[in-house]
């Protein structure tokens, strides 16, 4: 054989060779053409990420925006605007709840793609329902007459309709206060303007570590999982320019939760400067927000089940929902997602 026929078997082989890997390339997405329009609640934890490198040589942009409550999230996603919107994990039943056409897995609009919390504590819950000291509340149903201050559509919420189910109460037996999100809630506890509170500790942290407040109920009472989550439209998780950088980008961050337990000092100054907050409350958001994403598999789903049907069976949901249809779990190996029970193991 001659030395052109060889160099020409050579390359016709190597072709060969090269064809899948060729295939696969002109399959993938131009991910230096995607853009990722991604809200959090707080600039904290965007400031974070930014900090710990994570996203760093991402070929993708990546927009944060600041949406305060899982109202205006929920807005944002429904408008078009954004593709992950930052709520908690009961934000979609209420939804699936609230929503005129009963929701399929052809037609629903919203899909969780992911969740994460931190280990079950006493000293860091997730999630509380608090009182005044000045209410002398000293059981649940003693909430009966008392203004009771929330924000619309989360995990706050749900502890706040799961408090008047275990109350054995309706929302006519109570004085609720709905606040537009969560810092105002916590702010009109604070200040003495409602009598019980259902929210995250960290904004009311001051009065129940004083004495003027005290924690009634926690999300280990109430049953509820108290995930952050990020929720994608159903546009989105169609669309492969994006579903490729989410994948991407749930890989990277997959490695943000070894780096906040490794710096927690680079952590606290983080959350003090962007959050203007205390020693003692930054101390506090450190543990409450590292932790690990969550799988959504059976048993998470199962938990998430039964406090729907506890709300629907309480009366304080109007439909009975199927808690599936609002997650989409094609990301969780990307998260490297871990399972409910080893998620929650009790911490300190």
């Amino acid at each position: 054989m001659s030395i052109h026929q060889l160099l020409h078997a050579g390359i016709a082989a190597l072709a060969i060779a090269l064809s899948p890997a060729i295939a696969l390339a002109q399959q993938q997405p131009e991910l230096k053409n995607a853009r990722l329009v991604i809200s959090y609640q707080d600039p904290a934890f965007p400031a974070l990420i930014r900090k710990s490198g994570v996203l760093d040589g991402a070929a993708y942009t990546v927009e944060w925006v600041l949406l305060n409550g899982p109202a205006a999230n929920l807005s944002a996603l429904y408008a078009g605007n954004i593709d992950l919107g930052h709520m908690g994990d009961t934000s979609l039943t209420l939804e699936q709840a609230n929503a005129p056409t009963a929701w399929t897995p052809e037609n629903a609009p919203l899909r969780i793609v992911a969740g994460w919390r931190n280990a079950h504590s006493r000293a860091f819950p997730r999630l509380t329902t608090a009182v005044r000291t000045s209410a002398n509340i000293s059981s649940v149903q003693d909430i009966q007459g008392k203004k009771f201050g929330y924000n619309y559509g989360g995990v706050n919420h749900a502890q706040y309709l799961a408090t008047l189910v275990q109350a054995g109460l309706t929302e006519k037996q109570i004085e609720p206060v709905k606040f537009n999100d969560s810092p105002a809630a916590a702010a009109g506890f604070n200040a003495g303007r409602v009598d019980v509170y259902a929210g995250g500790l960290g904004p009311v942290l001051t009065s129940i570590r004083s004495g003027a407040g005290r924690i009634l109920l926690t999300d280990r009472d109430t049953g509820i999982p108290a995930m952050s989550v990020w929720t994608a439209t159903s546009k989105v998780l169609k669309d492969p320019l994006k579903v490729a950088a989410l994948q991407d980008y749930f890989g990277r961050l997959s490695g943000y939760w070894a780096w906040h337990r490794s710096n927690k000092a680079v952590v606290i100054d983080v959350l003090k400067s962007s959050l203007k907050i205390t020693d003692e409350r930054a101390a506090f958001e450190y543990e409450v927000r590292g932790g690990s994403f969550v799988k959504f598999d059976t048993e998470l789903l199962a938990q998430e089940q039964k406090i729907a049907d506890i709300l629907f069976d309480g009366r304080a949901i109007k439909k009975k929902v199927d808690v599936r249809i609002g997650y989409d779990p094609q990301f969780n190996a990307a998260q490297k997602a871990i399972d409910l029970a080893s998620a929650v193991k009790d911490g300190n």
